[in-house]
């Protein structure tokens, strides 16, 4: 079984270092369900037969001591690691919910809600793949009711395959139903992965009861197939639409191993490949090392990088070496340990639930104080970095507060105990995604500053107006869009301004990948891209011609710069010379104008057929000069590749305020 287990681990491994090494190697993972599935079957009947309560007691006892000792150790160092390393932003907004949830076994849960494993955020994620070992975690919940009839009689044995097989196939058929309809809880949940842990209880049950009547079939032969079809699935390229048959083909290949490898006298080179030492080793490390191989590999991608032979190759070995650490000090130990062998089972399970909560007190409390744990200087000075972060002040403005009232997916800001100063009974929408958010604290303090009630309307993560990016065409956002149209339309009153944020330039950076400059000059340029432009541009005055209409203002964003390496990816010491960030944190302005220049002409003609559009341009403040920089002085003006910092939303909010004030002014 050890063998099997390499085989499963390395392919996982290799297919985190790279997709491309082998393209299919997640189904390892699959490979280890129904492993876990026969091997907990067989220790449970090797055991003497217990009453209920004590039966219950004995398993779980064993199952805490097998997971939680290496899991609450890979669990504390990583989170330590992280806080350390790993500053909080959109690539690692994930990470805590899912490190706190694997503590109880349900990271799997909170991925379902909508984190795509293949998706740059669970790349990012040093927890993600607790997933499976939260899926393991529940089946064990629902084995014991299954299994024990197994243990008491003949009959029983009998109820408990018919139960098994019954999950089995109704659980078979839930996951082949959702892989169009919801693919996230098909990866995620047990109960579409149950029949993968039930394949393996199945094929021990049936192995056993095929022993128990002198039946059986060569194993040598099936062995080698099982083992050749295995190794065929890692490689195999399937359409999407049929690539649920590579997972079928894994649990029915491993299925065929084990049980030909069960069989009496069972020899040949499948057993031989499997038995080897090297193999037989990697197997017995194989949980550990699937504990450690994946926050190696994230922590890598966050800091020194993750992408040359030199960088992969240390990153494996580090696994390696971590893994025989928890091994030899934290499994072993734990397993042989004479005073935990001789405690009641009950005892066992109670000691272990409280270690559990301990270790999960002390992940709170790295949690709450990562800040002043943190090595990273986004971390440090989160106000600079950060436009949302709660350290940003207004200490120039004493006893002026900001009241927040959300209703949905609308924020207002309103102004509360300031001294007498400026008011007004206008209103400034902030319309858009992300970007639009990122202004949040210029908002607050143009609101604190002259008494404007700021309101922040979001459309889902989706821009507004972007005038040439192709995901505001998808039906998600084409609603997202409507319906924030739909509120301000509704809401706002003559007098009123709409600002209108947006990401109007193609990326050269995003976060988590690189694109060169040719690729953006051929995103904006050329008779196909202008076509393009046209019919967005005629959107976009069909979208606010109505909104115009009503005497409200519109006003765009001029586009920002960009840049070619996230800024906060490549802030300190350890990260710097990380590959993301070899396009350096400077652009060239000449290049920035001549990308943005189809926009702000897009701009014009749109100002031509839809009265009251302005066109603020934060520009001249970002980059005085001819060259570019995401920081200045050493203080950031961008957070990434593309979104402002805290800092600029300091240094920008002059020149907001007297646009704004002077377009409220001029529509009075």
């Amino acid at each position: 079984m050890d063998g099997l287990r390499a085989i499963s681990i390395v392919s996982v491994l290799l297919y985190h270092l790279d997709r491309d090494f082998v393209p299919n190697g997640y189904i390892g993972v699959d490979v280890f369900f129904v492993i876990s599935g026969f091997v907990v079957s067989y220790a449970i009947a090797a055991r003497k037969p217990l009453g209920f309560a004590s039966f219950l007691a004995d398993f779980y006892a064993r199952r805490i001591l097998r997971i939680a000792p290496a899991l609450i150790v890979c669990l504390l160092l990583t989170s330590l690691l992280s806080f350390l390393f790993i500053p909080d932003a959109w690539l690692s907004s994930q990470q805590y919910k899912t490190a706190q949830m694997a503590f109880w076994g349900l990271s799997n849960v909170q991925l379902a809600q909508g984190t795509d494993y293949f998706s740059p955020v669970t790349e990012f994620n040093p927890f993600t793949h607790t997933w499976s070992l939260g899926v393991e975690e529940q089946f064990y919940l629902l084995f014991p009711l299954l299994f024990f009839p197994w243990t008491r009689s003949r009959s029983g044995r009998r109820y408990a395959v018919l139960a098994v097989m019954v999950g089995l196939m109704l659980s078979l058929s839930l996951w082949l139903y959702l892989q169009n309809v919801a693919p996230l809880k098909a990866f995620y949940m047990i109960y579409a992965r149950f029949w993968q842990l039930a394949a393996g209880v199945a094929c021990f049950q049936i192995s056993a009861m095929l022993r128990d009547r002198n039946l059986a079939f060569p194993g040598a032969a099936p062995a080698l197939a099982g083992l050749a079809l295995l190794v065929v699935t890692l490689w195999l390229r399937l359409p999407p639409e049929h690539a649920w048959a590579i997972n079928v083909l894994a649990v029915i290949a491993t299925v065929v191993i084990i049980a030909s490898l069960q069989q009496q006298g069972s020899r040949g080179i499948a057993t031989a490949l499997l038995e080897a030492r090297p193999a037989r080793f990697v197997g017995k490390i194989s949980y550990s090392l699937y504990l450690w191989h994946w926050p190696v590999f994230v922590l890598a991608r966050w800091t020194v990088g993750l992408v040359t032979p030199v960088q992969l190759a240390a990153a494996t070995l580090l696994a390696f070496l971590l893994a025989v650490a928890s091994y030899f000090f934290v499994e072993r130990p734990v397993r042989r340990s004479y005073r935990l062998r001789a405690m009641p089972r009950y005892a066992v399970v109670a000691l272990g639930l409280a270690c559990v909560g301990a270790s999960f007190g002390a992940f709170d409390y790295l949690r709450d104080n990562r800040s002043r744990l943190s090595l990273s200087t986004v971390m440090q000075n989160r106000e600079l970095w950060l436009a949302d972060s709660p350290r940003n002040s207004f200490a120039d403005l004493p006893n002026c507060t900001i009241q927040a009232l959300p209703a949905g997916a609308i924020m207002t800001y309103r102004r509360s105990g300031c001294p007498e100063g400026p008011s007004s009974s206008a209103r400034v929408y902030f319309l858009g995604d992300s970007h639009a958010f990122s202004y949040i604290h210029l908002m607050k303090r143009l609101t604190l500053v002259t008494g404007i009630e700021t309101v922040l309307v979001s459309t889902a993560g989706c821009p507004f107006l972007s005038l040439h990016w192709p995901r505001e065409g998808e039906p998600d956002c084409v609603a997202a869009i409507r319906n924030a149209s739909a509120v301000l339309l509704s809401q706002a009153r003559p007098g009123d301004l709409i600002f209108m944020p947006s990401m109007r330039m193609p990326r050269l950076d995003d976060q988590f990948a690189q694109y060169s400059d040719e690729s953006a000059l051929k995103s904006v340029f050329g008779p196909a891209k202008a076509a393009e432009r046209e019919k967005a541009i005629e959107r976009a005055i069909d979208l606010l011609r109505p909104l115009a209409e009503k005497g409200v203002g519109l006003l765009f964003e001029a586009p920002k710069p960009i840049f070619r390496a996230p800024a906060y990816r490549c802030s300190d010491w350890f990260n710097r010379n990380n590959p993301a960030c070899k396009g350096g944190l400077t652009i060239e302005r000449d290049f920035v104008e001549r990308l943005r220049g189809p926009i702000l002409d897009a701009f014009h003609q749109i100002s031509t057929k839809v009265p009251g559009v302005s066109v603020w341009d934060p520009l001249p403040t970002l980059c005085p000069g001819p060259s570019c920089g995401a920081l200045l002085d050493g203080k950031p003006l961008f957070s990434d590749g593309d979104h402002i910092s805290g800092f600029a939303n300091t240094a920008l909010t002059p020149s907001f305020v007297a646009a704004v004030t002077t377009i409220l002014d001029r529509r009075r």
